[in-house]
């Protein structure tokens, strides 16, 4: 009986590790998603995702099994581990039916995420061996999302120590380097796309350092510029992105930039900011941090962009097709050459100067990730033969864009960009392909938009009506005011598909179809790998 109840103790323990692993690597992942950020962890309460989330199986239903055995006295502790095995045992079959749905999430593999699935554990098994009561392994898994976010909150703190240390060397390091350019890069969107074009023009001329895709947080910026050998380099372009104001200070702060670059303030998490001005306040951060010799370059068709120029200590240079605004690099006419060319040129005034550039790009909107680098080109000595030679070669994958094709199937991969204007550039993309394939375009909405997420998401409808055959939703957060702005006017046919698989059966058989489908923020993870693993890189864009 002895070598029976042994054998059910270890068998439970196996059991529960499984459960505990697979249980606080998705509360990971989750946390992870919003970047250990209690701002952004509530503001995904509040969406229909989050409250789904709320009243999932992990959170709900186990917790309340759990705590109604709680409040059950058992006394035998073979009944009672029975009982865990069959807890556990339920945990496992539903794991194993997420993987087979695809719902099976884990967390990237970092450092951080090791460690506070690894401390998770060690809380919750220490907690089970060291009590003398075992009903409180019940307890335990009810509070599981609770001791992973402690575990986050205590990680966050040592995170915050290793951040000082970081910053505090990588600004130390920064003053060994006097004679480096650094410009700096914000707005609501683009920041990645004006960065690359930034970079790829200025290279022609200029032994050019940037800042990795993505990477644009304060301790971002920090770890790469401590891994960074910055001898011989001439210009370092930093990204530089915000969730609250300051946070673009503390990358001022650390490069010391003399350029910097506004590209748009909109509503792109608006309900992190809290209001447009507080958008403002915040990317403004750049451009009042630059020193009097310095030079800002400024979007002059965005209200919220020129709204605050007074505030600038330094030259001003801004961009812009409205003519009525007065900007100094006047965007006159965007065409595309009958020439059988690839890209768009545009042409226009400069200062007291008529330009034209030629481009290999194709999306019309990228016209203003150009123009940036074009007044920073020609600020830094480059002629407009070296400037036209550099943007007849950008590329929209070195921008984040990518494009993928297999058979007559294309796949415009726009993951992160996600914003309004971001959305209607893709759109305006997607339209660009004949009318002979089929256009779709498959999205779970845009987040953090604040209070104006459903007149957003209906404003964006109306587009995607306009430029698709068919919307693809994939979460329910902003499926009603999506399908409120596609109407009926243009026949574009909404199709709901909110779980993976059965998102994967829908993609699967359009590999082999003439169509081409724009993927507007991610996809569930092991559908994009299972769906974009036939296909191959577009050349041509």
């Amino acid at each position: 009986m002895n070598y029976e109840i042994s054998v059910l103790t270890i068998l439970v323990a196996i059991l529960w590790f499984g459960s505990a692993s697979l249980d606080y690597s998705e509360f990971c992942y989750i946390w992870q998603l919003k970047e250990y950020r209690w701002d952004r962890i509530k503001d995904f309460f509040n969406t229909k995702q989050g409250r789904d989330f709320r009243f999932s199986y992990q959170l709900f239903w186990r917790s309340l099994a759990a705590f109604i055995l709680f409040l059950w006295p058992i006394n035998q502790t073979e009944i009672f581990e029975y009982i865990l095995l069959v807890f556990f045992a339920v945990d496992w079959a539903l794991a194993v039916r997420k993987k087979r749905n695809l719902k099976l999430r884990f967390p990237r593999k970092t450092k951080k995420a090791v460690a506070i699935i690894a401390f998770s554990l060690a809380i919750e098994g220490i907690l089970i061996i060291s009590s003398s009561d075992k009903m409180i392994i019940l307890g335990l898994i009810i509070a599981r999302f609770f001791i992973l976010s402690g575990a986050v909150s205590f990680f966050n703190k040592l995170t915050v120590i290793l951040k000082k240390i970081y910053i505090r060397r990588a600004t130390k390091k920064m003053l060994n380097y006097p004679n480096l350019t650094v410009i700096g890069i914000t707005g609501s969107f683009g920041k990645t796309t004006t960065k690359e074009y930034l970079a790829h023009i200025l290279s022609g001329k200029c032994n050019v350092a940037r800042t990795p895709l993505h990477v644009n947080t304060e301790i971002g910026v920090a770890q790469y510029i401590l891994r960074t050998d910055f001898r011989g380099m001439e210009v370092f372009v930093v990204e530089m992105g915000a969730y609250r104001v300051g946070e673009i200070k503390q990358i001022c702060d650390i490069v010391r930039p003399k350029i910097g670059v506004l590209l748009a303030i909109n509503e792109q998490h608006l309900s992190l900011f809290g209001s447009i001005e507080n958008t403002q306040k915040a990317k403004y951060e750049l451009l009042q941090c630059l020193p009097p010799d310095g030079l800002a370059v400024v979007n002059n068709d965005n209200i919220y962009c020129r709204g605050l120029l007074d505030t600038i200590r330094c030259e001003t240079k801004t961009f812009g097709l409205e003519e009525e605004f007065k900007p100094n690099f006047l965007i006159e006419d965007i065409y595309k050459d009958n020439k059988g060319e690839i890209g768009l040129s545009f042409r226009g005034k400069y200062q007291d100067e008529n330009f034209r550039i030629k481009t290999s790009i194709v999306m019309s909107y990228s016209v203003f990730n150009v123009a940036p680098g074009v007044i920073i080109a020609r600020h830094l000595g480059l002629s407009w033969l070296e400037i036209n030679e550099r943007t007849g070669s950008l590329s929209l994958a070195s921008a984040g864009v990518k494009t993928f094709i297999h058979k007559k199937c294309v796949v415009i991969d726009d993951s992160y960009n996600s914003n309004p204007a971001g959305f209607k550039a893709a759109l305006d993309f997607l339209s660009e392909f004949s009318s002979g394939k089929k256009r779709i375009v498959v999205t779970r909405g845009m987040l953090e938009l604040g209070s104006r997420s459903d007149e957003l998401h209906e404003i964006v409808g109306g587009e995607i009506a306009f430029s698709a055959d068919q919307l693809v939703i994939i979460s329910p957060d902003y499926a009603i005011p999506l399908s409120r702005g596609v109407g009926s006017k243009y026949q574009t046919e909404i199709i709901l598909k909110y779980r993976p698989e059965a998102l994967m059966d829908f993609l699967e058989p359009l590999k082999n179809q003439d169509c081409v489908i724009l993927l507007e923020n991610r996809l569930p993870i092991s559908v994009y790998k299972n769906f974009i693993k036939d296909f191959s890189p577009l050349r041509n864009f």
